[in-house]
């Protein structure tokens, strides 16, 4: 199953990205994930579902209801497709929206900042949101 369905991008001279819409300018670039592609939020003893709306090679925004506050370090499983290759990482919750949506791109959910990503985490990651097949190393 593809999911080819990612908005455009565009870089600026910083390597940040612009919003297609007009809207803010993040660091690095996204992939959008159609339908909130799963993974699993390890928060304390207990293991949740939760929607992955898009994702960067620093962190994500999650589509889910777990019992999280800003600050706290949880541990996030992603399956990478095409590929198959589940990767484990540590990731601190920046924001928290589950009141209501924040936009038509930020329903209600998490967001979260990968922490200590090794270089295979990251190249896996590169290979992901970029959608270039994975080299490997040298």
């Amino acid at each position: 199953m593809r999911d080819d369905a990612a908005d455009e991008v565009v870089r600026g001279e910083d390597g940040s990205v612009d919003d297609p819409r007009g809207g803010e300018r993040r660091r690095a670039l996204r992939r959008k994930l159609p339908f909130g592609r799963g993974a699993i939020l390890s928060v304390r003893d207990r293991a949740h579902i939760v929607g992955l709306a898009d994702v960067s090679v620093t962190g994500a925004y999650l589509t889910a209801r777990a019992p999280v506050k800003a600050g706290e370090v949880h541990l996030l499983k992603v399956l990478l497709l095409p590929s198959r290759i589940e990767i484990a990482l540590k990731v601190e919750v920046v924001r928290v929206s589950l009141a209501d949506p924040e936009s038509e791109d930020h329903p209600r959910g998490v967001a979260v900042r990968f922490l200590d990503v090794d270089e295979t985490q990251l190249a896996l990651l590169q290979a992901f949101v970029t959608r270039e097949p994975l080299r490997p190393p040298a």
